[in-house]
């Protein structure tokens, strides 16, 4: 019960700042993926995470990232890593390294995490300890949506993330922010609920074609469908409303593929 209470708290305390899509967007992959749940997986989750909405943990890793040290997640001696990982890299392929380690180089591989969660929980849940529980089962709802996140990708040819200046019609900012920040929730009016309802419109052959492989293909499949949009370098003037006419339809997509394969993982880990 403390540590549930620290964790309460520091929803309140700690910056609201986003780190992969914004709130309505990662609120939005929730709502989509709860949509998509089986009888028994509702049930479970519904008790496991103290009669809350799998959406109301879908910003869990950006509000209370001291956590992430406290689970042994830091590399020793190498403070940076702290962060939660929710970036991957994919090679020439875009194909994903199906570990967390390259050689000596520690990765930080959000593909991997979500598959050892995962795992973890399929095995264990009923046994876990309840704090330990809800936090592996928020991260997850967070990284799957992070993977999708066109700047949270490190591509073969740019492992920057989009971490460098643009000018964003008569605005200088970090072409990063341009997804990390809402973009496509801040384009129109619409709460996290009217997203989910707009984009989740695959038949369910659509979704079992989506879904299909495991979470190092849906990496890989990811990373295909954002690297086009990845093609603007530092300095580069863009045109706002060029910009959303050509890439939110596949922000859209992106987003679409997270809530059904959120909803995958979930499902998976309560069969």
């Amino acid at each position: 019960m403390k540590r549930l209470l620290l964790i309460v708290v520091a929803f309140v305390l700690v910056s609201t700042t986003a780190y992969g899509w914004g709130r309505r967007e990662h609120a939005a992959v929730a709502k989509i993926a709860e949509n998509h749940l089986t009888p028994k997986a509702k049930a479970l989750l519904h008790r496991y995470m103290h009669r809350r909405s799998i959406v109301y943990y879908s910003c869990y890793a950006d509000d209370y990232q001291p956590l992430y040290i406290d689970l042994g997640w830091e590399p020793s001696n190498y403070r940076r890593m702290a962060m939660f990982p929710h970036t991957y890299c994919v090679d020439e392929n875009c194909r994903p390294p199906r570990s967390n380690r390259d050689g000596d180089k520690y990765i930080k591989n959000c593909l991997y995490y979500i598959d050892a969660w995962s795992k973890e929980l399929r095995e264990n849940h009923a046994k876990m300890n309840d704090s330990v529980r809800l936090t592996h089962l928020a991260l997850i709802v967070h990284a799957v949506g992070d993977m999708h996140c066109p700047v949270h990708i490190r591509l073969h040819n740019d492992t920057s993330l989009g971490v460098y200046k643009i000018k964003y019609g008569n605005k200088q900012m970090d072409f990063h922010r341009l997804w990390d920040a809402g973009l496509v929730g801040a384009v129109s009016p619409w709460s996290y609920t009217d997203l989910a309802e707009v984009f989740d419109i695959s038949t369910k052959e659509e979704i079992a074609e989506i879904c299909k492989g495991d979470v190092y293909d849906w990496g890989e499949d990811a990373a295909r469908t954002a690297t086009p949009l990845r093609h603007y370098k530092a300095g580069d003037v863009i045109d706002p409303v060029k910009f959303k006419h050509e890439n939110l339809a596949t922000g859209e997509l992106l987003i679409r593929k997270a809530g059904y394969r959120l909803a995958k993982v979930l499902n998976g880990i309560f069969e």
